[in-house]
Formats: structure tokens, C-alpha cells, sequence
């Protein structure tokens, strides 16, 4: 099955007390959830009215009065929307058009990115469509400076909705605009009242697809929005060396003597990528900071083939290489986004430096 054709996924995470239960209410009551399963950790104030639509051994799923469909995490992901798969298949097959996805207050999303790439059930039914960050803005600057889980749900997002701008002034306002434009400088803003916002402006901000135009394979990188970083000249490092400044304390900006350096950056390559070098590079890259690399994002001009890939990783996990018509890299640059823990540039740029010289040239 073609990517295009799998069931889309919407991530809707958020720190605690960020109005992620006041957005979903508003959602499912909108015609183009109508058929969507919405996976949440406890129903509280999202049941409202529903009737019960079927039930299994240990999960149920509930039909709300939008005709929307509604189960809960019982631990394991996959097990719990496989549940309510099956239950709504012993129901007669109720269709569902999307799934949404509600993470907890203090989760960091990428484990459910990385499961929705690596379960053999999931990844074979659903793709991720995009993730959704909803940020506080009475409480967002304090919460981003004070918790690392609220840090790595606003540096994963496509989109980053901003709540309660009534109850911020401007000054506030701007400051928290800025930090997240920081954490994450290609994330889409909105600002969200009392939950009102149109699905639509949620949706679609996944992975390009095969035969789709270069258009929307660049608004998924949107790499103009990052830090250009490039090769310094001079001897390839050994790996070690190259892994070597992980961390410099001295050029990084941390949000705060709490968190975690969330740094952003594009690196560029201008001539074709031997297939061997980009795969060399990209696993001792996974291998030895694959922790840290919160998100990779890359179209990617691979020597001897005639299309472009696109690539996607969360931490240790890529999804499969997606290849992509001509016309998403006409000037033939591969373009690597990456989100990282405080990952310095030259540790990624090095590293790709030793792979990139001759073998004969590389130091032992």
C-alpha cells in the first residue's frame, strides 16, 4: 500500500493545562471529524453526550453526538487502537476517515511518531499526518524555561497553536513568539481562542508523497526558515572527533538553566550524495546522538538516481524514504533539516565531512 492511500494521523500534544481537552471538544463537533477516531488518554469532559458503539475485553469505543469516535490508551498504543479497530469491525465496519492522537500533559511525543513508523499493524493502516502543539500563553514562557517535555513537544510540531492570548499581555505575547519561533522556527503559528479553529487549518502537513509537486514537498521542509550551517574547509575528523563539540556550552542558548539547548539548523550539500556516504553518515550520526535528534527532515539528491528523496527521522527511527518527482529539488541541493538536544552543527557537519572525503584521505 502506497503511502497516499494509508489513514492520516493528527498528534495533538501539549503541556498541561494548555486547553488541549477544550480544542478536542470543539473539533469532533465539526463535520470533517465526523469519521475519526480520536485516541485519548481519559474520556473526562471529551465524552459529553455518546452512546456506546461497541466493546471489547478490556476497551470500549463510544460514539459522541458529532458521530465522531472515541477509545482511550490502555498503556500500549497500538494495542488499544487495535482494540477499537476490531471492535468497531464486530460492529459492522464503521468507516474512519482519520485518527487523532491526544497526548498527556507531560509526554514527549516521539515515542508515538516512532511507534506509528515501527509497529508492523500501524504502520501498515495509518501515516502521520502532522503534530500539533498547543502553548499556554498566561503560563508558556515560564512552562517552556522550567520543562523539558514542554521544550520537546513545541520543538516536534508542524504547528504550534498558542491558547489563552487574552490573558497575556502584548510584551508577553511577543516574548513567548519569539522563544517558539526559536525552539522551532519553521512551526506554523495560530493564535487559538476558547478552542475555536477550522480542522482544515490542522491537517495535511505530512510527508510529501510519490507524484505529488515539488510545492509541497519544499512547504514540508521549509528550510529557508532554519540557520544555514555549512562545511568548514580543512582535514575530514576522525567520527570521534566529529561527535566530539555534542555539547558547547559557549555558543549554545538554553531556554534556561533547566532545560534543554533545542537547537535548529539546515545543512546543505551541493553536489549528489553517494548512496553509501548518506547512509554511513545518517547511521553512525543515529548511533551516536540518536537520543538528541528530536527531528530530521531532508530532500536529499542521492548520486545515480534520478529522483529526490525524502527522508524523515525521529531519534533512531526513519521512516521509509519517500522518492519524490524532479521538481522538488531543480537546483539538484540536498537540504537536511535537523531539531536537535543539543546537537552542535559541526557534530553533524563533520561527521558527514569524514564519510564525504576520499577513503584513502580519511584519518584512522
Amino acid at each position: 500500500m502506497h503511502d497516499a492511500d494509508l489513514m492520516p494521523v493528527t498528534v495533538l500534544t501539549g503541556f498541561l493545562g494548555s486547553g488541549k481537552t477544550t480544542l478536542l471538544n470543539r473539533l469532533v463537533r465539526q463535520p470533517a471529524m465526523r469519521d475519526a477516531l480520536v485516541v485519548i488518554n481519559e474520556f473526562g469532559d471529551i465524552g459529553l453526550d455518546h452512546r456506546l458503539v461497541a466493546e471489547g475485553d478490556e476497551h470500549s469505543v463510544v460514539e459522541m453526538s458529532s458521530g465522531c469516535l472515541c477509545c482511550t490508551i490502555r498503556g500500549d498504543l497500538s494495542r488499544s487502537v487495535q482494540q477499537a479497530w476490531e471492535a468497531l469491525e464486530r460492529d459492522g465496519g464503521r468507516p474512519i476517515s482519520r485518527m487523532i492522537i491526544e497526548t498527556t500533559g507531560l509526554a514527549d511525543p516521539a515515542p508515538i511518531l516512532q511507534t506509528l513508523m515501527t509497529d508492523h499493524w500501524l504502520a501498515h493502516r495509518f501515516r502521520l499526518d502532522g503534530v500539533v502543539c498547543l502553548v499556554d500563553a498566561a503560563n508558556g514562557l515560564s512552562t517552556l524555561n522550567a520543562h523539558r517535555e514542554s521544550q520537546r513537544q513545541a520543538a516536534i510540531a508542524d504547528c504550534l497553536l498558542i491558547t489563552k492570548a487574552d490573558l497575556a499581555d502584548d510584551t508577553r505575547l511577543a516574548r513567548l513568539r519569539e522563544q517558539l519561533s526559536t525552539v522551532n522556527p519553521a512551526a506554523e503559528q495560530l493564535d487559538v481562542q476558547h478552542g475555536e479553529i477550522d480542522a482544515d487549518r490542522l491537517t495535511a502537513r505530512r510527508l510529501p508523497t510519490p507524484g505529488k509537486a515539488g510545492q509541497q514537498a519544499e512547504g514540508w521542509l521549509n528550510a529557508a526558515s532554519y540557520t544555514q550551517v555549512s562545511l568548514e574547509p580543512g582535514l575530514a575528523p576522525t567520527p570521534a572527533e566529529a561527535s566530539a563539540p555534542l555539547l558547547s556550552p559557549a555558543t549554545a542558548a538554553p531556554l534556561s538553566r533547566h532545560g534543554e539547548q533545542i537547537r535548529s539548523f539546515c545543512f546543505s550539500v551541493e553536489a549528489p550524495i553517494a548512496p553509501e556516504v548518506l547512509e554511513d553518515w545518517l547511521d553512525l550520526l543515529m548511533s551516536l546522538l540518536g537520543d538528541k535528534m528530536l527531528r530530521i527532515k531532508a530532500i536529499v539528491n542521492v548520486a545515480g538516481q534520478a529522483q529526490p528523496l525524502a527522508l524523515h527521522g525521529v531519534q533512531h527511527i526513519f521512516h521509509p524514504p519517500v522518492e519524490l518527482p524532479a521538481t522538488a529539488c531543480p537546483d539538484g541541493i540536498s537540504r537536511f533539516v535537523f531539531i536537535t538536544s543539543g546537537v552542535a552543527p559541526e557534530a553533524v557537519t563533520q561527521l558527514f565531512d569524514y564519510f564525504q572525503a576520499p577513503e584513502a584521505n580519511r584519518p584512522s
